[in-house]
């Protein structure tokens, strides 16, 4: 009698065990302040530009859609909300004729309201250009005393109203692009311009790793916009932004960065 009271208890035990066990429920994300999973939403405004520089008045249509497959679309002012929980979201940004909006990794605490920096997204330019380099020597052993002129022929500037704005990117890579580069400047030019004419200086060169002697490949793209209200996303990778509606880049010219 005594040997069944033992087996008996001893399963019982282990029922008891196996019953508190509970299987995995996934990864939600960060817990918030305390430590649990918070309900809250995640808000935004965005902007908008148009292909010859200007802004509209209506905002909405723009879907914001996060990794987690929820979704909505701005009002006509830009504002936009999501209910979500704790966690860590992708927010990614889209209208049809506008360049892609991506944000990665953006950390949502919950239990409250959580407010998105300002989010634009841009058309395609009107306008083209072409590229012509050339290059004046400085201090033979301070790169950054270097010049490379860079001149632009700017054409198609059909109702262009706003200033035209130019992304310069150039590299040690003859495939140079706008999401493989090593240095970017960006350039604005009145919307009367046809001509343009800047510099990538010594300490562009330096702050890229180009040093003298290096042969420097250079494209430019026309944009409607500049930077901070352009489309774009930075790429995880390589920590380079990428903008994602430019024009038609222009024929890659080259140089020796001279010693």
């Amino acid at each position: 009698m005594r040997t069944k009271l033992i087996v008996y208890t001893l399963f019982l035990s282990i029922v008891i065990m196996l019953l508190n066990c509970k299987g995995s429920q996934g990864d939600p994300g960060p817990a918030g302040a305390s430590g649990s999973i918070l309900s809250g939403s995640i808000n935004g405004v965005l902007t908008l530009t148009n292909a010859n520089g200007t802004q509209p008045t209506d905002l909405s249509g723009v879907t914001v859609k996060t990794n987690k497959g929820d979704s909505t679309v701005t009002n006509t002012s830009g504002s936009w909300t999501l209910n979500e929980i704790t966690g860590v979201y992708t927010l990614t940004f889209t209208k049809s004729g506008y360049g892609t909006n991506t944000v990665f990794g953006y950390n949502f605490p919950g239990g409250g309201s959580s407010y998105l920096n300002t989010v634009a997204l841009n058309q395609a330019p009107v306008y083209t250009t072409s590229v012509t380099l050339d290059s004046i020597a400085g201090n033979s052993t301070a790169t950054k005393d270097l010049h490379m002129n860079v001149n632009l022929t700017i054409a198609g500037m059909v109702g262009q109203t706003a200033d035209m704005e130019f992304f310069i990117y150039y590299s040690t890579n003859s495939s140079v692009s706008a999401s493989n580069y090593m240095g970017m400047i960006n350039a604005a030019v009145s919307a009367s311009q046809t001509t343009y004419k800047g510099s990538i200086t010594g300490a562009d060169f330096l702050s890229a790793g180009i040093t003298t002697g290096q042969v420097v490949y250079v494209v430019v793209y026309p944009a409607a916009t500049t930077p901070a209200l352009s489309s774009k996303y930075v790429n995880e990778t390589t920590g380079k932004t990428v903008y994602t509606a430019l024009g038609q880049p222009s024929v890659v010219e080259n140089l020796p960065v001279p010693h």
